[in-house]
């Protein structure tokens, strides 16, 4: 989507008088609504205490997230939401002035002012149970124009097999198990293509089994990885629902999902396929997390446009490098904002665009569970754009554009 809003101006003007410029530039990274280009829901009132606040500004997890407080990350997060909540500049005080706001009436209030100069969304809701998070469409209330849908692919598989687990399909000499799940995965997909509030599709094979993506699968290996998958599900489906984490099984789905976006009828745009790159958790194998694995199916697919989510950190020059050098591939710098300090935002930036175009850049919150992470990064990505400094020969005016596309 071309999400470019036209600045006009003197550019001759601006360029004899940088301080014109500087003001310009300013005043229009501040003020131009943002296009979320990825995030996910909020949670539900009542299920907001069941998630640590201190995750706001950090992937990690368990006794890791105890060490949290002592990042510049989470002391630049406490000055800032501090001045949101009007309260001391201590985490106590802003856990308890959110905590606060936690009422029907006044919580929606808060959502809206978290969410001001936020223009849409695109949501993946694969992250969350449906019984804790809001539908994405809820967050309609509190942004300029509808939000829209991203489809987790490896969510649509794994709610296929609790289906089938529920209720084992019936094998029969013309399809069999694996051809009847494909069936009602292809179904699903088909649907999601056609769907007008679907922008496009994300992975997280990143998590999975890695990045390093095959140009091509093994239909016949697939169906053998299939078949063992389920068998083992069965033992263990009442004490644990299924998880796609076999390599050639996130592989065929893959490219299952990206075939059938290739091959769809022509409309106004083509779905996206974005990709978790580079940050997360630990669930992660950091060696497999970067975006130069997916070189070759990148080269597969070339009418399919593919975005790189969270920068690859600290994969930025990889992931700049195949904006670069591949006609359908852009880079995301969502999610370091806020979870990294304020100069290594400022490098993730300077490092993408010493290679890529300001057009292939694209910017998202991550926002995710707390109205708060939705806050944090816009504030902290307009800031950053605000110090970079941009090499002598982009101009005035590509500078100034790219500041509207974010």
């Amino acid at each position: 989507m071309d999400t470019t809003i036209s600045a006009p101006m003197n550019t001759n003007n601006n360029l004899h008088n940088p301080h014109a410029a500087r003001a310009r530039f300013r005043q229009a990274v501040q003020s131009t609504p943002i296009i979320d280009n990825h995030a996910h829901p909020l949670l539900k009132l009542e299920s907001v205490h069941r998630h640590a606040f201190e995750s706001i500004t950090s992937e990690a997890r368990g006794d890791a997230l105890f060490h949290n407080w002592a990042s510049l990350a989470h002391l630049r997060a406490v000055r800032q939401l501090a001045k949101l909540h009007g309260c001391e500049p201590t985490w106590e005080a802003v856990v308890n002035a959110s905590e606060g706001k936690r009422t029907p009436g006044e919580y929606d209030e808060h959502i809206g002012k978290c969410f001001r100069g936020i223009h849409t969304v695109l949501v993946d809701d694969g992250l969350g149970s449906a019984d804790e998070v809001c539908a994405y469409q809820e967050l309609d209330a509190h942004v300029s124009s509808p939000c829209w849908r991203i489809v987790r692919i490896e969510r649509v598989v794994e709610d296929v097999v609790g289906r089938y687990l529920a209720e084992p399909y019936k094998t029969d000499e013309e399809a069999g198990p694996f051809d009847q799940f494909l069936k009602e995965f292809d179904s699903e997909i088909g649907a999601a293509v056609e769907d007008p509030r679907v922008a496009g599709f994300k992975s997280v094979i990143c998590y999975r089994t890695g990045l390093d993506v095959p140009r091509a699968v093994n239909e016949a290996a697939a169906r053998k990885a299939f078949d063992l998958a389920m068998l083992e599900q069965l033992k263990v489906k009442k004490s644990a629902p299924f998880r796609l984490s076999d390599h050639t099984l996130n592989n065929f789905f893959l490219h299952r999902v990206a075939k059938i976006i290739r091959d769809a009828p022509p409309t106004f745009y083509r779905k996206i396929i974005q990709f978790h790159t580079g940050l997360g958790d630990n669930d992660i194998t950091l060696a497999k997390a970067s975006p130069a694995h997916l070189q070759e199916f990148i080269r597969e697919y070339p009418t399919l446009s593919i975005v790189l989510l969270h920068a690859s950190y600290p994969f930025m020059r990889e992931a700049a490098y195949l904006a670069t050098t591949y006609q359908n591939v852009f880079v995301d710098v969502g999610e370091v904002f806020p979870c990294l300090s304020r100069s290594g935002q400022e490098n993730v930036i300077r490092e993408i665009l010493e290679l890529a175009p300001w057009t292939k850049v694209l910017f998202s919150t991550d926002g995710h569970y707390f109205p708060e992470t939705y806050y944090l990064a816009q504030l902290q990505v307009r800031e950053a754009l605000e110090t970079v400094r941009f090499a002598p020969d982009v101009t005035c005016t590509a500078a100034l554009t790219f500041a509207t596309r974010f």
